[in-house]
Parts: C-alpha cells; sequence; structure tokens
C-alpha cells in the first residue's frame, strides 16, 4: 500500500471510488476495472482502444486529477513528523504528490511524475512541464475523448507526446540523472551516521529501487536502522533482526499516531 493509497485512491483494484467518479464514461465503455487496467487493457479486457482520442481523454483526466487534487493527509502528517529533522525522500510514485508536498531539494522522483511530458520516440532529450497542456487541453474533452487534432506532439518530430512516468519509452537523460544523482547524494551524506531508512508503503512491486537498497545500506550502516510500515509487504531480512522493525499496519493510522506523539 503507497502513501498514496493510504488514504487516497486505489488505482490498481477494481471498484476504487475515486476511479470509478473520476472515469465513468471511459469505465462504461472498455470496463477495466481500475486505472491500471486501462493501462494494459488488452491483457486485462481483450480490447484495445478505440481510437487516440479516447486514449488521450483518458491520460488527461489521470494528469489533470493528479496535478490539481488536493494533498492526502498522509503527506501532511509525515510532513509534520519530520517537521524540524534532517530528512532527504526517494519516491517511486508518479502522482506529483511528494514533489508538492515538499520542498524540491528534498525530492528524488526516480520513477518520473505526471508533472512532465516527453517525446514517445524520445527523439531528444528534453522533458516539458505538463500543467499548461493539461490545463488547456481537459476542458476539450467530451465523455472522456479528446479531439484527435488536439493531440499533443513533440515539437521537434510531431510524434505524440507522453507522460514522463516509467514505461518503454521512460526517457532517462538529463532530467532523470538529476533526480538519481539527488538519489545518490541522499545516500552519500547519510552514510556512517546515525540513520533512519524510513520505508513508507513499498510493495514488492519494484523492490530494486527502494526497498533492497534501504536494506543494503542500513546492513551497511552499523548506526542505521531500518524501519518498513506496510500491512502486507513490511519485511526485515534475517540480517537486519537487530536493528530492523517491521510495521504490518495501516499506512495512514501510523502517521496520524506518529504526528500526535511527536
Amino acid at each position: 500500500m503507497c502513501l498514496s493509497a493510504a488514504a487516497g485512491p486505489d488505482w490498481y483494484n477494481p471498484g476504487d471510488p475515486t476511479y470509478l467518479k473520476h472515469f465513468k464514461a471511459i469505465e462504461n465503455k472498455y470496463h477495466a476495472g481500475s486505472l491500471w487496467r486501462n493501462y494494459y487493457l488488452e491483457q486485462y479486457t481483450g480490447k484495445t482502444w478505440t481510437n487516440r482520442g479516447d486514449y488521450w481523454g483518458f491520460k488527461l483526466t489521470v494528469a489533470h486529477y493528479n496535478l490539481h487534487e488536493a494533498i492526502f493527509q498522509p503527506y501532511h502528517d509525515l510532513k509534520a513528523v519530520l517537521k524540524d529533522k534532517d530528512y532527504d525522500i526517494v519516491t517511486t510514485n508518479q502522482d506529483v504528490q511528494f514533489p508538492r508536498a515538499f520542498p524540491d531539494k528534498a525530492v528524488a522522483t526516480i520513477q518520473g511524475d505526471w508533472s512532465y511530458f516527453q517525446c514517445a520516440d524520445k527523439c531528444h532529450d528534453q522533458v516539458y512541464p505538463s500543467q499548461l497542456d493539461v490545463d488547456r487541453l481537459f476542458p476539450q474533452i467530451g465523455n472522456d475523448h479528446l479531439p484527435e487534432n488536439l493531440i499533443p506532439r513533440c515539437p521537434e518530430c510531431g510524434a505524440e507526446m507522453l507522460e514522463w512516468v516509467r514505461g518503454y519509452e521512460f526517457l532517462e537523460g538529463q532530467y532523470y540523472n538529476e533526480q538519481y544523482n539527488k538519489y545518490c547524494h541522499f545516500i552519500q551524506k547519510a552514510a556512517h551516521k546515525k540513520t533512519v531508512y524510513l520505508e513508507l508503503g513499498v510493495g514488492m512491486m519494484t523492490p530494486m529501487f527502494i526497498k533492497e537498497p534501504f536494506m543494503n545500506l542500513t546492513y551497511q550502516n552499523p548506526q542505521a536502522t531500518y524501519i518498513t510500515i506496510n500491512p502486507k509487504d513490511a519485511i526485515v531480512p534475517r540480517e537486519l533482526t537487530d536493528r530492523g522493525i517491521a510495521v504490518k499496519y495501516d499506512l495512514a493510522k501510523v502517521l496520524t499516531d506518529l504526528k500526535e506523539i511527536m
């Protein structure tokens, strides 16, 4: 359960009320069941997108929601818990909640996020802030369909633009390297110091980005402690038994309780 899903939308499992509210027309037409399944429509439903206008109507709705939805309560609670502490954040969340809730210098977004577009063909190394295009095009969507002449296109080659999030066409260029180098700087700063590697809601979908590095970094630093909070995937390896804490409990409730006692 990621930090957003702790008190916000569940984009993965069918029947989430937020998904049904914002994607009603798309759901009625394609019956994918969840936002995640729309991205893998043929795999889950055997259907393909009828046209690019429907697909872009769906994607722009996702982008508009992510860019404008209020910050979820767990992020406010986490900010209160970290107040007056030296902290850094690395996230694989792509919904822009962390960059909107915390200072840019303290957040490394190593899986991209919806606040940027890139060329789908990766014809050049640049990402573009997406909000102006999203806000301009979102009102043009009708019945979750964007007129195809309005589909955002690359200013260099004319290919469709693409949200800058992890996928087969994800642009690992200059801006990505800035985020990854920020993560590396966070790690170097914490090395050989008294450090808590606090893992919030990280599951087993991509353990190589946060979960496994945090375990290894704790193992390498005798002054470090590893804390993982997740009702399902909170796991402490045997090698960290004396310096690891697994909290298998609701993440939103844990942060609320921590805020009250800090």
